[in-house]
């Protein structure tokens, strides 16, 4: 298994390699390693199955992206955490100019495993193309004299051009140059200038933000969900000076929209009190969204998390009523909202999601309100205030969130059923137009008080679960 692997290693042909890193309950392996080939052909096991399956599948996909992943799998009263390690292929760095820096870049990037290819300082662009330029492929120019080359490179697929230069010589503003070259490290030698340069180029080619880790350890949050109670406890954290990312499914089926980041799944990017969320397919982007002060919103809701994401909270915010797959460990503070969790088992905390005195509460033995299926009164209404699908079929909305509307108003359609509304008031949440949904799922929320509900804003019901999130988390990092 493993001579293959290395062969292929030896040639830069693309595998990978899955590795159980944990197991729990009944599951027919709890050690194990598989090698997976491009052709769908494997050697070794991790359990067989539908684990293994599932395992090939997303290594074939990894494989593809060239990047190695998490993974978790459940099978029958157990559950396997497996590691996807994709060995990168044709790493290669192009360095124009031998002089003492282009030699010391050479050695230091030589000696972390690239394939470096090094040319005198008055190499053509012509030459430098012809070393075979791909998106693994960094280029570094040892000098202003090389400040020519720059424009045309861009035309290639390098994912980093490195020109080393003073502020004076002017390059094209454009994500991929990087002049002056490398980190601010007070680099003066040969060998230190190689340093920096190479922390740079590595942070490229990572999409890591080349923040000092310490700072990671203290202010990244991953938050399950991106509904409208998420978007309450993203929005706390991020003004409270936390770097948060958001997982969510790829089409997320929240009815208080207007009010929910997981909107941005649909649009793109999208607003809330001033915090925006971006939404992604993968986590390639993720840094680079959080570096502009943004929340990156990631169709992932198996949390398949690179290793260089490690946040200091995960909050389950999926408001699922159970438990889906979070567990205490996962992060160094785990916080869960709702029924469904039991502090100190599930996770480090519970907070308390049952309108009423102890809503926000934080719960650090036992468990949250179990659910009782009725909404909280509001005007007077409870039950009445959630409007389920009649019948099973693609939803389509009539009137919009924020209309006014009567009892008995059709305010959409499940294929050809007509929905009315349940009772006066103001069109709070409505599902997005397209989904599919069965019977009895639940596609609207109208607000009895009419006029005088917000629905442009976070609830007040968020508000006090996100600050229970905020205090939790606060007390946490203050003793540790």
């Amino acid at each position: 298994m493993f001579s293959e692997a290395a062969e292929r290693e030896r040639n830069n042909e693309p595998f990978a390699i899955v590795t159980i890193t944990g197991a729990s309950g009944r599951v027919p392996r709890k050690e194990g390693r598989m090698v997976v080939f491009p052709d769908g052909r494997s050697e070794g096991t991790v359990g067989g199955g539908r684990i293994e399956s599932e395992a090939r599948a997303k290594a074939l996909e990894a494989i593809r992206n060239g990047k190695g992943q998490k993974l978790v799998v459940s099978q029958g009263f157990g559950e396997v955490e497996m590691y996807i390690d994709v060995p990168v292929k044709d790493r290669k760095v192009i360095i124009v100019g031998s002089g003492h820096t282009g030699k010391a870049m050479g050695d230091l990037m030589r000696s972390l495993g690239w394939n470096v290819r090094i040319l005198e300082r008055d190499a053509t662009t012509e030459a430098v193309k012809e070393e075979g330029i791909n998106s693994n492929t960094a280029i570094f120019i040892a000098g202003a004299a090389g400040a020519h080359l720059v424009a045309p490179l861009l035309e290639t697929d390098a994912f980093y051009i490195g020109l080393l230069a003073s502020r004076s010589v002017k390059v094209p503003e454009e994500s991929r140059v990087h002049s002056p070259v490398g980190l601010d490290i007070g680099a003066e030698t040969p060998e230190e200038i190689a340093v920096a340069a190479a922390s740079e180029l590595l942070s490229s080619f990572n999409h890591s933000s080349a923040r000092p880790c310490r700072d990671w350890k203290r202010d990244l949050v991953i938050v399950r969900g991106a509904g409208d109670l998420a978007t309450g406890v993203i929005v706390r954290l991020f003004k409270a000076g936390y770097k948060v990312i958001a997982l969510d499914i790829e089409k997320p089926t929240v009815i208080r929209r207007t009010v929910s980041l997981a909107e941005a799944a649909y649009e793109g990017s999208y607003e809330v009190e001033g915090v925006t969320g971006v939404f992604l397919k993968t986590w390639d982007d993720a840094l680079k969204v959080l570096s502009e002060g943004k929340v990156p919103v990631i169709a992932d809701p198996g949390m398949n998390i690179p290793g260089n994401i490690k946040p200091v909270c995960i909050v389950d915010a999926i408001i699922a009523k159970r438990n889906m797959g979070t567990k205490k460990g996962m992060a160094p503070f785990v916080i869960a909202l709702g029924p469904g969790f039991e502090a100190g088992v599930d996770a480090d905390v519970v907070i308390e999601t049952k309108r009423g005195h102890r809503l926000g509460t934080i719960i650090r033995e036992g468990s949250a309100v179990p659910n009782t299926g009725i909404p909280g009164i509001i005007g007077g209404y409870g039950k009445e205030r959630v409007i389920h699908s009649p019948a099973a079929g693609e939803f389509k909305g009539v009137r919009k969130i924020g209309d006014i509307v009567r009892k008995g108003e059709i305010v959409a359609y499940v294929g050809t059923t007509p929905v009315p509304a349940s009772l006066d008031g103001r069109l709070r949440g409505l599902l997005h137009d397209g989904l599919s949904v069965p019977q009895g799922f639940k596609i609207a929320d109208i607000d009895p008080r009419g006029e005088e509900a917000e629905y442009l804003t976070i609830s007040d019901k968020a508000r006090a679960i996100a600050g229970g999130v905020l205090e939790a988390l606060d007390g946490y990092l203050r003793k540790n």
